[in-house]
């Protein structure tokens, strides 16, 4: 890997972080933008684009000039970002998951499609596991046109289905980026600055999600008993989101991600895992921001 590499690699996990970080500030504050794109922005928000203004221009420098660096600089630089990156996924993965973005079933429905658009690009299934990872996504998007309130119990198997979903996404995804075993193992694979890029930022974002599976799986089991079933009851509205999209602009942007695929399958502008990974965290990050909001009855 070259130095804009790496440089882009540790960008895109840093802006992942720090949106994550906007993200949970936000919920916190309670501040629903009204736009796609905030009319005004916070400070965090100020810093993040400025952050990523400077990430862009000196990954930009670094491929224009290709300066040489040695082999140890590049994995001292990797690994003083690289050890608080895990530590910061198993405390807030694990022990304190207060930066995950709250979800809602539009979302799901997206992720969900996405992940049954990889497994069906990178393998074969018979016809009874495609029903399986078909019928649900298609009664979670039949729930994401309706107003309606789910109960919590509801919410939380469809927030585990969304878990299990990043799950396989991170499964495919490619972590030499973040552990690689030696350089050859990356130059040997055909990837712009943007796929390493979007690979670091997709690449926090899924295994965070990943080692709070964990955690939620047990929360889940943990409901047999009767006494442990007011933990999901004060953990589901941390996590999901009774605010949506009214229906016929999300079958609009479900339209929109459909036409990129097709416009990238035939372009090869991105690799295909890192316009499914752009595609998930657009999803996440940028849905939560609809032109007009409609509560839920």
């Amino acid at each position: 890997m070259t130095l804009a590499a790496y440089l882009a690699v540790i960008s895109g996990i840093l802006i992942e972080i720090l949106l994550l970080w906007e993200a949970a500030d936000r919920r916190n504050t309670l501040l629903h933008p009204s736009t796609l794109v905030a009319p005004s922005f916070n400070r965090l928000q100020q810093g993040i684009a400025l952050f990523a203004l400077i990430a862009w221009l000196a990954i930009t420098l670094a491929e224009f000039f290709k300066p040489s660096v040695s082999a140890s600089i590049l994995a001292a630089l990797q690994s003083a970002v690289m050890a608080p990156t895990f530590a910061f996924l198993f405390i807030f993965g694990m022990v304190s998951p207060k930066l995950l973005p709250r979800v809602n079933e539009q979302t799901i429905v997206t992720t969900s499609l996405v992940t049954f658009y990889s497994l069906l690009s990178t393998a074969r299934f018979e016809w009874f596991w495609l029903a399986i990872l078909l019928l649900p996504t298609l009664g979670i998007f039949w729930m994401g046109l309706t107003s309606r309130t789910m109960h919590p119990y509801l919410k939380s198997l469809l927030y585990f289905w969304y878990l299990v979903g990043l799950l396989i996404m991170a499964l495919q995804h490619n972590l030499k980026i973040f552990i690689p075993s030696s350089p050859q193992d990356l130059n040997a694979v055909a990837m712009t600055n943007l796929d390493y890029f979007l690979g670091g930022a997709a690449g926090v974002f899924l295994l965070l999600h990943s080692i709070f599976l964990v955690r939620f799986f047990l929360m889940l089991t943990a409901l047999i008993r009767p006494a442990n079933r007011h933990l999901i009851l004060r953990t589901m509205p941390r996590l999901f989101n009774d605010r949506q999209i009214p229906p016929v602009q999300f079958i609009g942007l479900l339209t929109f991600f459909g036409a990129i695929l097709v416009l990238n399958h035939f372009t090869g502008i991105l690799s295909s895992t890192s316009v499914l990974n752009l595609l998930i965290l657009f999803a996440v990050h940028f849905m939560e921001r609809p032109v007009f909001l409609t509560d839920r009855l």
